[in-house]
C-alpha cells in the first residue's frame, strides 16, 4: 500500500516540504534533492520521474511542474520499495496530480483561507489512498478498461495486434513512439497477464522472452437487459418503467461508439466507486433515499457519485408522480473480449514475407490453438 503523499516546492531558499500526508510520513534533505534532480537532469521540464530510494525504503512517483513554471511544485507519491505507480493506471495519478495543483494554486491567491484549503487537501489525500490501495484489486473488465485509459498500454496492444515482439523490441517501439523512458515493461505488461490478453514465453534461441497476443477486447455502451425486461413488465412502476424504456430508446437510437466516448466510459468503469454502482444498478433500480451506502458514507457522498455518471449518461434520474427520484442505470458498460482471428493472417502473411521466424510462428500459432479451445 502506498505510504503516503509529500508536497515539495522549490523557492529562493532551496527546496521545502509544502505538505505530506500523513502528518509523520517524512523525508530527509538528500531524498528530496535526490527526487529533485532527477528532475532537472536536462531542462528541469514539467514531467514524471520514479525515483528509487533506499534510505527512506520506498520508491516515489514524482510529478514535477517544472522550474519554468510560476509554482515548482512536486509531488511525491511514496510507495513502497518494489510497487511501481504502473499498477494505479497513469490516467488516475494525472487526475491526482491535477487536482493537487488546483488546489495549491488556490492556497497561493487565497492566503486567508489556506487553512481551510489544507484541510480540504488532506480530506482529499485519505479519499486518493484508498482509493489506490482499492485499484490494486481490480476485476477483470476494470483491469481492461485500465489498459484502454493508459495511453502506454493501448500502444501496447496495437503493437501486438501486428505479431509477436520481444520485451526488448516492444519497448523501443513504446519508447520511440511515446518519446519517453520506460524504466519497468513488466508493470506496463502486467493487466494484459492477469487478464489472459497475452503468453510470455522462450522461443528457442532467443535470448528475451517473446510477448504473444491471444486475446483482444473492446468496450462499448449497451442496454442493461435486466432493466429493460423489468421494465416491460411495468417494473418498478407503470409509469417510471415507461419513461425508462423512451429514454433507452432514445439514447441507443443516436449512440455510436468513438474512441473519446468509450475513453470516458472505461475511466467511470476502472473508478471502484463507481464500479460498486455499476454493479448494483445492473440488477434493479433504487429511489434514491434507499441506495444501499457504504460505511460513514452520507446521501450527499453518493449524491456526488451518482452526479458524475448521470453527467456522463451512464445513469438517469426519474421522477414519478409522487415526486420519487428512481435511479438507473441508463446505459452498461461492456468490456468484451474475442478470439483475435485477424491474427492468423497476419501471421502466414509475415512468415510468407519472411518478417516472423517460423518457430516464432508456430509457437504463436499453437498458443492462439490453445485458446480458442478454451
Amino acid at each position: 500500500m502506498p505510504h503516503g503523499y509529500i508536497i515539495t516546492e522549490w523557492t529562493e531558499d532551496g527546496l521545502k516540504v509544502k505538505l505530506s500526508y500523513p502528518e509523520d510520513l517524512v523525508i530527509d534533505l538528500d531524498d528530496m534533492m535526490r527526487i529533485f534532480y532527477a528532475h532537472i537532469t536536462g531542462a528541469g521540464a514539467a514531467g514524471n520521474v520514479l525515483v528509487r530510494l533506499e534510505k527512506a525504503r520506498s520508491n516515489v512517483s514524482s510529478y514535477f511542474t517544472g522550474m519554468q513554471s510560476d509554482m515548482p511544485i512536486m509531488i511525491n507519491l511514496m510507495l513502497e520499495l518494489g510497487e511501481d505507480p504502473e499498477m494505479f493506471g497513469e490516467a488516475v495519478l494525472k487526475e491526482v496530480n491535477d487536482d493537487l495543483i488546483k488546489y495549491l494554486r488556490q492556497m497561493n491567491t487565497n492566503v486567508s483561507e489556506s487553512y481551510e484549503i489544507v484541510k480540504n487537501i488532506k480530506l482529499y489525500l485519505r479519499n486518493t489512498l484508498i482509493l489506490l490501495d482499492r485499484l490494486k484489486s481490480l476485476s477483470k473488465e476494470q483491469r481492461l478498461a485500465q489498459i484502454y485509459t493508459s495511453e502506454k498500454a493501448r500502444t501496447i496492444l496495437e503493437a501486438l495486434q501486428e505479431r509477436p515482439l520481444s520485451r526488448r523490441e516492444l519497448q523501443g517501439i513504446i519508447e520511440d513512439k511515446l518519446q519517453k523512458i520506460i524504466p519497468n515493461i513488466e508493470y506496463v505488461l502486467d493487466p494484459f497477464i492477469k487478464t489472459g490478453l497475452l503468453m510470455q514465453d522462450w522461443v528457442g534461441g532467443d535470448t528475451d522472452i517473446t510477448l504473444f497476443l491471444l486475446n483482444d477486447f473492446t468496450i462499448f455502451r449497451s442496454p442493461v437487459s435486466k432493466l429493460v425486461e423489468d421494465a416491460k413488465k411495468n417494473l418498478p412502476t407503470p409509469e417510471v418503467a415507461e419513461k425508462y424504456l423512451e429514454a433507452v430508446t432514445k439514447f441507443f437510437t443516436n449512440y455510436k461508439p468513438t474512441f473519446e466516448d468509450n475513453l470516458k466510459i472505461a475511466w467511470t468503469l476502472m473508478n471502484p466507486d463507481n464500479y460498486d454502482y455499476i454493479t448494483l444498478f445492473r440488477e434493479r433500480a433504487y429511489p434514491i433515499n434507499k441506495i444501499p451506502k457504504g460505511p460513514g458514507e452520507s446521501l450527499d457522498q453518493v449524491g456526488s457519485f451518482l452526479k458524475g455518471m448521470e453527467d456522463d449518461q451512464v445513469l438517469i434520474v426519474i421522477k414519478d408522480s409522487k415526486d420519487t427520484l428512481w435511479v438507473f442505470l441508463l446505459t452498461d458498460i461492456v468490456v468484451h473480449t474475442f478470439y483475435p482471428e485477424y491474427l492468423i493472417e497476419k501471421i502466414r502473411k509475415d512468415r510468407m514475407e519472411g518478417k516472423l521466424k517460423k518457430n516464432v510462428a508456430i509457437k504463436h500459432l499453437e498458443f492462439l490453438e490453445a485458446a480458442y479451445k478454451k
